[in-house]
C-alpha cells in the first residue's frame, strides 16, 4: 500500500476514513459492484475481513482476482446474483455498495436494496450521488456499465430506515465542480479545500455533491 493510501485511511474525514469506521467490526463482506477491487484493497488493509465481490465486467473480475483479497468473486447482474444469494439465505455482516446504485435503472435499484434486507446481519452502506450526475467520459473505462442510469436522494433512503450523511463539498465535487479539472495543481488545490470542510458536509447532506446511506440491522 502506498503512502498516500495509508493516509486515506487514516485521515480523520477522509472518504476511505468515513467507509472504513462504517464497516466497522465485520467479519463478512458483500462487495457489490466490486469493479477491479482497487476500493477494497484499500479499506481492507490490516483487516481479517472475508470479502465476496459481485461485478458484471469480466475484465474488472479479472483484475479482481488478482489482488487475492476476494474470497469469492461472482460475476454477473446485481439484481439477479442478490436475488439468487438471498433465495440460498446466504449471510453477510456487512453489504457494502459503493458508487454502483447509479448504474442501473431506478426500479431495479430499489429491488435490490429490498433483497439486500434479507442478506445482511449488521449493516449496509450504499455511496452514490446526490441526484443524478452524468458520468465524465473519462471514467467510462470502455466499460458500457458505468454509464449513470438513476439518481438518488436522501428521501429514497429515509423512507427505508437508512441514515444519511454527505461527502465532498458541492461546489467541488458536482458534476461541473471545482475539482472536475484535468489540471494536477488545481486538482490537489481544490481536493484540499474539499477536505477542510468534510465535517460539516458529513453532518449536513444538502451541502454535499454525494450521500452516504447507512441501516443498521437489530441491535448490532
Amino acid at each position: 500500500m502506498t503512502i498516500l493510501d495509508r493516509l486515506k485511511i487514516i485521515v480523520p474525514f477522509s472518504y476511505m476514513w468515513i467507509l472504513r469506521r462504517m464497516i466497522g467490526d465485520a467479519k463478512t463482506i458483500l462487495d457489490l459492484g466490486c469493479g477491479d477491487g482497487r476500493l477494497m484493497e484499500v479499506l481492507s488493509q490490516g483487516k481479517k475481513w472475508k470479502i465476496d465481490g459481485v461485478d458484471i465486467f469480466s475484465q474488472y473480475i479479472e483484475v479482481a482476482r488478482q489482488k487475492g483479497i476476494y474470497n469469492r468473486l461472482i460475476k454477473g447482474d446485481l439484481k439477479r446474483v442478490v436475488k439468487r444469494l438471498a433465495i440460498k439465505k446466504e449471510k453477510y455482516d456487512v453489504v457494502f455498495f459503493s458508487q454502483v446504485i447509479e448504474h442501473i435503472p431506478k426500479k431495479e435499484g430499489e429491488a435490490v436494496l429490498r433483497y439486500l434486507e434479507r442478506l445482511v446481519g449488521k449493516r449496509i452502506i450504499v455511496g452514490t450521488p446526490r441526484g443524478f450526475m452524468q458520468q465524465p467520459k473519462e471514467f467510462l473505462d470502455s466499460n458500457p456499465h458505468q454509464i449513470h442510469e438513476s439518481g438518488w436522494t436522501e428521501e429514497d433512503f429515509r423512507k427505508s430506515g437508512y441514515k444519511i450523511y454527505g461527502v465532498g463539498i458541492k461546489p467541488i465535487w458536482s458534476e461541473g465542480g471545482l475539482a472536475r479539472t484535468k489540471g494536477k495543481l488545481p486538482f490537489i488545490f481544490w481536493t484540499l479545500i474539499g477536505y477542510m470542510v468534510s465535517v460539516p458536509v458529513y453532518f449536513f447532506p444538502k451541502l454535499g455533491a454525494g450521500i452516504l446511506a447507512v441501516k443498521n440491522k437489530g441491535n448490532r
